[in-house]
């Protein structure tokens, strides 16, 4: 389960990820949605603020604030499905969640 300080991290981090793209006249479209969340979350156990098992509610996380962005257009079960392959995605990428550190 996450903590309040691990679930305010998340929220707090995809905002700064959203503003930077809006700043720079970019939309947030589905792939590089999944780039980013499978990038912020490896960054995430890789640094010892999540541990692999709390990965998967956190995919859930940024899924469901990805969603809500969308005007809630995304099945639960499709959000599950989302957050599985997500969670399995080694992916790492700095340059895609480096605007998260500089604001």
């Amino acid at each position: 389960m996450l903590t309040e300080t691990q679930q305010d991290m998340i929220n707090g981090d995809f905002e700064k990820f959203f503003k930077d793209l809006k700043s720079k006249g970019k939309t947030l479209d589905f792939e590089l949605f999944g780039d980013y969340a499978a990038s912020i979350l490896n960054f995430y156990v890789g640094s010892s603020l999540l541990t692999n098992q709390e990965k998967a509610e956190s995919a859930l996380l940024l899924v469901r604030l990805f969603n809500a962005g969308l005007g809630n257009v995304i099945s639960a079960a499709d959000q599950q499905e989302i957050a599985t392959v997500i969670q399995q995605d080694p992916t790492l990428n700095y340059s895609i969640i480096q605007p998260v550190f500089d604001l």
